[in-house]
């Protein structure tokens, strides 16, 4: 059978009842999800047996207006996205349908929607929640990574804009609560199932995706179990050139003419940006999710219930990455020529005596093992008609077990080529030819590295909230009020090893039969079409091998016994904690109160609540400190230093801190008419500082000639704060069809920034500039922006959906004033568009997104201390279904269709960093409800 959504009632609040579509219950129910978010819908004025009409979800038409009616609802500014039918989400990822809400842009990884950013605020900014609980997140800051829950889980998602008392503080961008499914929102036995095969363009791989949900009611309807479950698998392949980063201010003279007279104590070029390398590379990632979920219900009484859940999902990310790169060198450099802003457009690298420049044949891994598990209990009791309680208490851990998982290796040999940015993609030109990027005999030893992270994150939670309803006809309509808790520890331990010191420099050979000729299908026409590769665990084996022994001793003169305790000292195969480890433990007590008020105005119905919010955070960090002696010289790699420390594993060091903040909201709706709604919204709100930038140790972070680079945190960081100004215009002139126009701005105070300052450590060996990043406030940031969104359908199954979204700040980066240390990441401008079908057993859609250019990040994370910017990027997306009848659908659904590449660039649009291509995919599948 369809299955209905069914809500709760006052009298009789847990018996499967229907559920008035007025615009009073819509209110009182928006501002009751949004206060419980955890708890289940609720309506104050309906009792049994009304027979109102019974919504019923079913289709993306039905999902969209389900929608609209939630946003003509809501008490404050909103946006959100329902299922279109149990299991079955509008888009394949959950991120990939948020990017589809005004204001909403997201960010990929593997072609598939990881991370959000709402009104111009990155990942870092927005809270999200599932069943109202925050989740904990495998990243090393605060950001959530979407991919990490399937969509055929997710029963609807609401993006809240304006922030009311009773929501987690945390989100000056967005608090984001998506949410799963319940037994008890369906009247008895509903269940369904998907099987289908998604075939991946670039690896012209097939993969399977299963899913399946069952849900029933027992004793009466009093007990209600739902159990559902997911598995996913892609084998895809990401072709990516890139440049990591562009190096500022450097000096340079063309090769040819250093023994001029005129150039040996002077540069040809000064103050000039100078790419640090060129890589081309194949990613193929076996991606597999598999996910579940478990609810139970209980209504021992009308107005009882008991509600126990639990989610879990395993994400495995297992990358193999081949490809071929070239490191410059700045004393290797020739034929050099720039553009009008400085950028080192063309060059030639020469070899030096042997030494120089370089043809790496490069193994990596970009591996995810994650692993998420939540659990929770909530308590709703209707005390009485007027008073409400609903205590609830959560836990959720996310963990990432990729610390020495991960693998950089490097076997390559010195080598001359010629490099060319003029052009969209840079030109490569081997000396040698093609035929130099397949001599097995010449490769040489080079990075043999483990490396990685292992992540833990557990939030604990504590709540208590409370609703009263006053039993007076005044215009006090309703308080809630709360105190609300929550544990959190993150630890962040990087796990690695190197055998660097022994083989870094091209020293060693390494046998021919290790190695094979890797041919890359499907990739960029005008990159190199083959190329060395080989096995990292062959790698690893051979380089600790009795084999590679005997040949570093008698390349050095050392003792077999000298060589063998200097590769055991190094341990590659047990990696150990590194220094920039770090540890957090925060915790937050918050208490609230809200009130609402509803009066006319001339005719009109207006709803008030004004709220506070106050919380008190106690933060303590840890990490390892370490005391940096010297840096030291590779022999024959003249690119790289060894960093020499007093001790292996540092000092401990922790450091606490502690603050409170109030923050208060105010929402007013007023129905102009019953189909023109008017919003004004004022509230504060805050976002707690970046969790590395908290840990005041300092670490060495690249320890390149002339590029020597560190950082160090604060732990006295105070929180990002926010004063925001709302105003939303939005008009329902159909019943599924409608036109919004809101306006917003944001003041942030306190905005940290991570200033690049340059130091002198004195050393062993002497005097080093390195340069330095350190966080701290003081910076403040206006944005303000414009969001239209637009909803129509036709009579003759047609329909059409639109928005626009425009960003503005006065802190964007200017290219031109290197001086700028400060500038919002990922503000940009969106638009979408959506034109779809559905009559009849029929469905078509076709979805259009496009996010303009943006800033990325302020200081690449690639390396370097220069920034690094996002192309404009549009994809198309289409999908199609058939209802063979009431149970059986068959779909057809396309991602990227047209196979659109992703692009960055440094500071100027000729500094080529990015060119990443995911290709496009395309799922058939048949689904089941009953």
């Amino acid at each position: 059978m369809r299955h209905t959504k069914t809500n709760l009632s006052q009298q009789s609040r847990y018996k499967p009842i229907s559920f008035k579509l007025s615009a009073i219950g819509f209110s009182i129910v928006a501002a009751m999800n949004i206060s419980h978010a955890h708890a289940q819908q609720r309506s104050a004025d309906t009792t049994e047996g009304n027979g109102y009409e019974v919504i019923e979800v079913r289709g993306f038409k039905n999902s969209l207006r389900e929608s609209m009616l939630n946003k003509k609802a809501s008490a404050v500014v909103s946006d959100g996205i329902s299922a279109e039918d149990l299991g079955k989400f509008p888009d394949q990822n959950v991120a990939e349908s948020l990017q589809r809400i005004t204001g909403v842009a997201i960010d990929r990884s593997g072609g598939e929607g990881q991370f959000i950013t709402v009104r111009g605020f990155g990942p870092q900014f927005n809270t999200v929640l599932v069943n109202g609980r925050q989740i904990a997140t495998e990243n090393q800051g605060r950001e959530f990574s979407f991919d990490t829950l399937p969509a055929e889980l997710i029963s609807g998602a609401n993006v809240y804009k304006s922030p009311i008392a009773s929501l987690q503080e945390g989100g000056i961008g967005a608090t984001v609560n998506v949410t799963t499914a319940s037994p008890f929102d369906f009247d008895g036995f509903a269940g369904a199932a998907s099987a289908k095969g998604m075939y991946e363009e670039i690896s012209e791989e097939v993969t399977p995706q299963v899913s399946g949900l069952v849900s029933n009611r027992f004793l009466d309807g009093k007990l209600g179990v739902l159990v559902a479950g997911s598995y996913q698998e892609r084998k895809a392949q990401t072709n990516m050139l890139q440049t990591s980063y562009w190096r500022p201010n450097i000096s340079l003279t063309n090769r040819s003419e250093l023994d001029n007279p005129a150039y040996s104590e002077s540069a040809q070029f000064n103050g000039v940006y100078v790419p640090q390398n060129f890589d081309q590379t194949v990613d193929f990632a076996h991606r597999q999710r598999t996910s579940g979920n478990v609810v139970v219900q209980y209504a021992p009484q009308d107005n009882m219930m008991l509600k126990l859940d639990a989610l879990y999902s395993k994400f495995e990310v297992a990358s193999n990455a081949t490809g071929v790169g070239h490191w410059l060198s700045d004393s290797n450099l020739d034929n050099l020529e720039f553009s009008e802003n400085g950028s080192l457009v063309s060059l030639d690298s020469t070899l030096v005596e042997g030494v120089g420049g370089a043809t790496d044949f490069i193994r990596q891994s970009f591996s995810r093992d994650v692993d998420i598990q939540a659990y929770g209990i909530n308590f709703d009791w209707a005390i009485n008609d007027y008073f409400t309680a609903n205590f609830d208490v959560s836990t959720s851990t996310a963990k990432n077990n990729s610390g020495g998982a991960n693998n950089f290796n490097v076997v390559g040999y010195n080598n001359s080529y010629s490099l060319d940015y003029s052009g969209n993609i840079p030109e490569l030109t081997i000396d040698g030819g093609s035929d130099a990027l397949v001599d097995k005999a010449a490769g040489r030893m080079h990075v043999t590295n483990r490396e990685g992270f292992d992540v833990e994150d557990t939030i604990d939670e504590y709540r208590a909230d409370f609703t009263w309803l006053p039993d007076s006809d005044n215009a006090f309509s309703k308080m809630e009020f709360g105190v609300y808790y929550q544990d959190r520890q993150k630890q962040n331990n990087s796990i690695s090893a190197s055998l660097c010191s022994i083989y870094c420099g091209y020293q060693y050979d390494i046998p021919d039969e290790l190695l094979s000729v890797f041919t890359p299908q499907n990739f960029f026409a005008q990159a190199s079409q083959q190329w060395i590769t080989y096995d990292p665990e062959a790698y690893f084996d051979y380089a600790i091998s009795d084999e590679a022994v005997q040949q570093i001793a008698g390349a050095t003169g050392q003792t077999v016994e000298e060589v063998q305790a200097l590769l055991d000292e190094e341990s590659i195969n047990n990696p150990s904690l590194g220094s920039n480890s770090f540890g957090v433990k925060e915790e937050v007590l918050s208490v609230y109160s809200q009130m609402y008020f509803s009066f006319m105005l001339s005719d009109m119905p207006v709803d008030v609540n004004f709220g506070l919010r106050f919380s008190q955070t106690d933060t303590s960090v840890s990490g390892f400190g370490r005391e940096l002696l010297d840096i030291e010289p590779i022999p024959n790699d003249p690119s790289d230093y060894n960093a020499v420390y007093a001790t292996d594993t540092g000092v401990p060091v922790s450091e606490s801190n502690s603050y409170t903040n109030l923050l208060p909201n105010v929402n007013a709706r007023l129905e102009l008419t019953e189909d023109l709604m008017l919003r004004l919204g004022y509230s504060e709100t805050l976002t707690r500082p970046t969790m590395s930038d908290l840990v005041p140790v300092f670490n060495v972070s690249v320890t390149r000639p002339g590029n020597l680079q560190a950082e160090s945190g604060n732990a006295n960081l105070k929180p990002f704060l926010s004063t925001n100004m709302d105003i939303s215009f939005e008009w329902y002139y159909a019943d599924t069809s409608y036109f919004a126009v809101a306006a917003f701005t944001k003041e942030v105070e306190d905005f940290i920034v991570a200033t690049v300052e340059s130091q002198t450590l004195n050393l062993q060996s002497g005097p080093y500039d390195f340069t330095v990043r350190l966080p701290g406030n003081g910076e403040t940031a206006d944005v303000n922006g414009l969001e239209i969104a637009w909803l129509h359908t036709f009579d003759n199954g047609f329909g059409i959906q639109a928005n626009a979204t425009v960003v503005n700040s006065d802190a964007t980066l200017d290219s031109s004033d290197t001086s700028e240390v400060f500038a919002l990441e990922g503000l940009g401008d969106s638009q979408n568009l959506v034109l779809f079908y559905e009559q009849g057993p029929l469905q078509a859609r076709v979805a259009y997104n496009n996010r303009e250019g943006f800033m990325q990040d302020l200081v690449s994370p690639l390396g370097g201390t220069e920034p690094r910017f996002t192309e404009t990027y549009g994809q198309l997306d289409v999908s199609a279904s058939y209802d063979i009848n009431e149970t059986l659908t068959v779909f057809l659904e396309g991602i990227n269709v047209t196979g659109e590449t992703l692009r960055r660039h440094g500071r100027y649009q000729e500094q080529f960093v990015q060119l990443i291509d995911d290709g496009a995919r395309y799922t058939f599948g048949v689904r089941a409800s009953f």
